[in-house]
């Protein structure tokens, strides 16, 4: 491989020549390893834009986002407004009912700690609500096929069960589209 160019008017004709082949040769190489150097680049802007990607840019779930979760971007500008509820804004709240579907109540010990005393009857100080969903649970419906016997010829005749009744047990179209419980 050459690293400097010699000097010309020191070298044989036969070193001339010599010299003019191997840069020939060179010059030969020089589209493939371009070729090369693209196609290089190419495959690491690929894998740059792969370690780019995160859950906000990609349909990545944010679990994969590892250590290097994006910061949440704010819109507001600092120093506009305070953070929570602003001031003459009434609020919305769940409104307590009167009549609660279940009542739980926990009641103090019934000696006092200190001079082993019995306390006197409680008295509620405090209440609060909890608002949930209710459990999801299957309704069960039995089919049921009846049997008649004819008085005159003994010949039995019987109901049929509705299309997709076919197993003792069967799940019904509604649960067939709801997740495992």
């Amino acid at each position: 491989m050459i690293k400097t160019l010699p000097d010309l008017d020191n070298l044989s004709v036969a070193d001339k020549d010599e010299l003019i082949r191997s840069l020939f040769v060179l010059a030969q190489q020089v589209p493939i390893l371009a070729e090369q150097v693209t196609s290089l680049l190419a495959k690491v802007a690929e894998l740059e834009g792969r370690l780019a990607l995160n859950s906000r840019n990609s349909s990545k779930p944010p679990s994969t986002d590892g250590l290097n979760k994006p910061q949440p971007k704010s819109l507001r500008q600092p120093g506009q407004k305070p953070t929570g509820g602003q001031k003459g804004h009434k609020g919305h709240t769940l409104k307590r009912v009167e009549n609660p579907d279940h009542t739980v109540i926990y009641s103090p010990q019934t000696h006092c700690k200190d001079c082993n005393m019995l306390l006197n009857k409680p008295e509620q100080a405090e209440s609060r609500q909890v608002f949930d969903l209710p459990r999801r649970q299957f309704e069960v419906t039995e089919h049921q096929v009846h049997a008649a016997e004819c008085s005159c010829c003994g010949k039995v005749y019987r109901g049929e069960f509705p299309e997709g009744v076919r197993h003792r047990c069967n799940t019904g179209r509604r649960s067939r589209r709801l997740p495992s419980i």
